[in-house]
């Protein structure tokens, strides 16, 4: 009779103590390199873009879905334990976007399923080591959720129900796939624990660069973390974007939702050492990996070209491509397959002069530099570099014709502001030197 009064007394004092008391937990997730986790990323979209049409800048609803689904191995940890560096192998990689009527898909090739996630000078990184991806695949695989960096929303230490922390700084631009974060209060509250599970959540608001233009975003998020296995294993992430227009970009206004689900799993033979000897072992890869690739619907040209261009208008006979850098608006490409000739020959420099100097809207104050410029193969390429005023606005012109040994020529024309001369430096010539005409058929 002793023994149950002192087990009831026990559970008297039990049931007077604070429940809080049991409700203190550790939301902290180690990474070691070698890890590994299967991943699943569904988005759904809805909202407006705000596009140009006849002069006119009238909305267009837009919608979007995208399936993401893959292993992925720790590659490198950073000292405060955030990863840096992964390989993936995606099995699956699709998106759908409709807007104003028209319908696309995007998905990745076969040859292109290894990619690697990393930070290169505080900017996050993907490129496949198989070789260039296009700038589809990029946006497929670089614009998704970043899995690389999701624990990073946990605060990393002892937390009790209702306690709240501030995510970093960091981690934020990396979700929100910002090139410069300005402002955020994206804040963490643990919400309940139970024996196995922890769910927390997420709010607040986040103000940054996305391609040179003012990206603000409202975000509310809810996630599990699993405490026997000490790992985030799902997340549902909502926010609201409102997005200025940019150089690149239109002015947007949506709303979208993101599930992922994140299990440790044993590492897979598609990810093992032997699988991932081409991926280079340095921060900074080689640039053939991290370059671009573009081919011509007719096959006249193709151009394997640096990520910092961006391509606006994709015309029947004209390509037009931004350059930016670090959110700054440097020059436009304008790339116009030109009539053929006969072999071995081209238009002359006097000819070329003149057709460029006869652009709509265009008048000539000054010519910088005129001559050839040195080539291989065969190809003759004519520079010819003028100041002058374009529809009002001074202007510099760097134009290229570029005639091949069977008769083919392209004219490419870059234009800046004077004070973006030095900025572009030798890219222009690269971008040119780049060209494959008629198109490889590698």
């Amino acid at each position: 009779m002793g023994r149950w009064r002192v087990l009831g007394t026990m559970g008297l004092l039990l049931a007077m103590t604070p429940l809080g008391w049991a409700q203190t937990c550790t939301l902290a997730e180690t990474s070691q390199p070698g890890e590994c986790f299967q991943i699943q990323l569904n988005m759904k979209l809805s909202g407006e873009i705000q596009m140009r049409k006849d002069d006119k800048v009238g909305p267009l609803k837009l919608e979007a879905t995208a399936v993401h689904e893959y292993p992925e191995r720790v590659l490198a940890v950073a000292p405060d334990g955030l990863v840096q560096k992964t390989a993936r192998i995606y099995e699956t990689a699709k998106a759908t976007i409709a807007a104003g009527g028209e319908r696309a898909e995007r998905t990745l090739r076969p040859e292109r399923r290894l990619i690697v996630a990393q930070f290169y000078k505080d900017q996050a990184l993907v490129y496949s080591p198989s070789g260039p991806l296009t700038r589809e695949e990029l946006e497929l695989t670089g614009d998704q959720f970043n899995s690389t960096v999701v624990a990073g929303i946990l605060p990393g230490k002892d937390v009790s129900v209702g306690e709240t922390w501030k995510v970093s700084s960091n981690v934020v631009q990396a979700l929100c796939n910002f090139e410069g974060l300005t402002e955020h209060t994206l804040t963490g509250k643990l919400e309940t624990v139970t024996a196995d599970t922890a769910t927390f959540s997420l709010s607040g608001m986040a103000t940054g660069i996305d391609l040179g233009a003012i990206a603000k975003l409202k975000i509310e998020a809810t996630g599990r973390f699993d405490l026997k296995a000490k790992r985030l294993t799902a997340l549902e992430w909502k926010q609201k974007d409102e997005r200025d227009q940019g150089p690149v970009s239109p002015a947007v206004a949506v709303e979208s939702t993101v599930t992922l689900k994140r299990q440790p799993i044993e590492q897979p033979a598609a990810l093992a050492d032997v699988a991932l000897v081409s991926v280079p072992p340095d921060w900074e890869p080689p640039a053939p990996m991290t370059q671009l690739d573009y081919r011509d619907p007719q096959n006249r040209y193709s151009l394997l070209y640096p990520r910092c261009w961006h391509i606006t208008a994709q015309l029947k006979d004209q390509l037009v491509l931004r350059c930016m850098d670090r959110g700054d608006f440097v020059a436009q490409a304008v790339l116009t397959p030109w009539k053929k000739t006969d072999k071995g020959k081209h238009m002359t420099p006097e000819e070329f002069k003149q057709a460029m100097n006869d652009m709509a809207g265009w008048q000539l104050e000054k010519e910088l530099q005129v001559g050839e410029v040195p080539s291989e193969n065969g190809r003759w390429i004519y520079r010819y570099s003028a100041s002058g005023q374009l529809e009002g606005v001074a202007v510099v012109q760097n134009c290229y014709l570029l005639a091949t040994p069977e008769g083919e020529q392209m004219i490419v024309v870059f234009t800046m502001t004077p004070k973006q001369v030095d900025k572009l430096g030798a890219r222009d010539l690269s971008l040119v030197g780049s060209l494959e005409i008629p198109a490889s058929t590698k």
